[in-house]
C-alpha cells in the first residue's frame, strides 16, 4: 500500500495518463481514417482511380484505433455491460460477475496477444506486398492494444478480486448511488 492508504495510486496515474494518450491518439487517427477514406471515395468516384497504399494504410490506421483504443474504454469503465440485469442482483452475486467478466476479458485479450505474437514470429520473414516491412508487423496494432488492454484487465482483475476478498463484493458505493436513483 501506498502512504495514502490506496494499493495502485501510482499505477493508477499511470494507467490514467497512458488513457488519456491514448484517447487523444485515437480520436486523431480515426479522424485521418475518415479524411483518406473519403478522399479514396472521392478518387474513385471523381477519376475512377483507387490507391490501395491509401485503402491498406487506411486498414493499418483503423485497427489502431478499434485495438488500442478500446484500452481507454476499458480504463474508463465504459465497455459493454448488462447492467440492468445485473443491478438486480445481490452485492456479492454483482462482485462474482464483475470478477468472472474481468477474467473473462484477461483471458480474451491474453489469447489475442498470443494469437498476435504467433502471426508476427510466423510472418516476420515474408515481405510486405505494398510496404518495405515484413508482413507480420501488420499484427502490431492489435498485439500492442491487446498487450495494454491486458495490463489494465489484469489491474481491474486484481481490484475485483480485492473486493470479493474483503467479503464486499461490489462497491456498497456503487450501489448506493444506483439506488437512490431507483423509481
Amino acid at each position: 500500500m501506498s502512504s495514502d492508504g490506496k494499493p495502485w495510486t501510482r499505477l493508477d496515474r499511470w494507467f490514467k495518463t497512458l488513457s488519456n494518450v491514448i484517447l487523444g491518439l485515437s480520436v486523431f487517427l480515426f479522424a485521418l481514417v475518415v479524411v483518406m477514406n473519403g478522399w479514396e471515395a472521392a478518387a474513385r468516384f471523381f477519376f475512377s482511380a483507387s490507391s490501395i497504399y491509401t485503402v491498406e494504410i487506411s486498414l493499418v490506421l483503423a485497427s489502431v484505433v478499434y485495438f488500442v483504443g478500446y484500452a481507454h474504454l476499458l480504463h474508463e469503465d465504459e465497455d459493454v455491460r448488462m447492467a440492468y440485469f445485473v443491478r438486480k442482483l445481490s452485492l456479492r452475486n454483482q462482485g462474482l460477475i464483475d470478477a468472472f467478466n474481468e477474467l473473462a476479458t484477461v483471458v480474451f485479450f491474453g489469447v489475442l496477444a498470443y494469437g498476435c505474437w504467433g502471426y508476427l514470429t510466423l510472418t516476420s520473414g515474408i515481405p510486405h506486398v505494398l510496404f518495405p516491412f515484413h508482413q507480420g508487423y501488420v499484427a502490431l496494432p492489435a498485439m500492442v492494444g491487446a498487450v495494454i488492454c491486458l495490463l489494465m484487465s489484469l489491474k481491474r482483475l486484481s481490484a475485483e478480486a480485492a473486493k470479493l476478498l474483503d467479503g464486499r463484493g461490489k462497491a456498497t458505493q456503487d450501489q448506493a448511488s444506483t439506488s437512490h436513483t431507483k423509481a
